[in-house]
């Protein structure tokens, strides 16, 4: 049986995020609205708790390319690179 593919995983997890993250759904889409799908994704698996190896082997991507889509992220929120992305996100209320 083959394993499922990063769209079904998201599709998974999103379901359930999304219960009990509206707030920070609403907030991050309002605050920054030109985000990318991808950089959405990221954020999402980041305020759930995973690391950067974990969300790159869910979503079929390199550990390289989960690091270039944070900075860009923080680039994006105009955070400094040494600010913690991940603590940024759980403040979202």
């Amino acid at each position: 049986m083959k394993n499922p593919g990063p769209e079904q995983n998201w599709i998974v997890f999103f379901e359930k995020f999304q219960q009990n993250n509206q707030t920070f759904i609403r907030t991050l889409t309002r605050k920054y609205p030109d985000i990318s799908r991808s950089q959405f994704k990221v954020c999402a698996y980041l305020r759930a708790g995973y690391d950067t190896k974990s969300i790159a082997k869910i979503l079929d991507l390199s550990i390289r390319s989960v690091e270039s889509h944070c900075y860009r992220i923080r680039k994006r929120f105009d955070m400094n690179h040494t600010d913690n992305l991940a603590t940024y996100l759980y403040s979202f209320r």
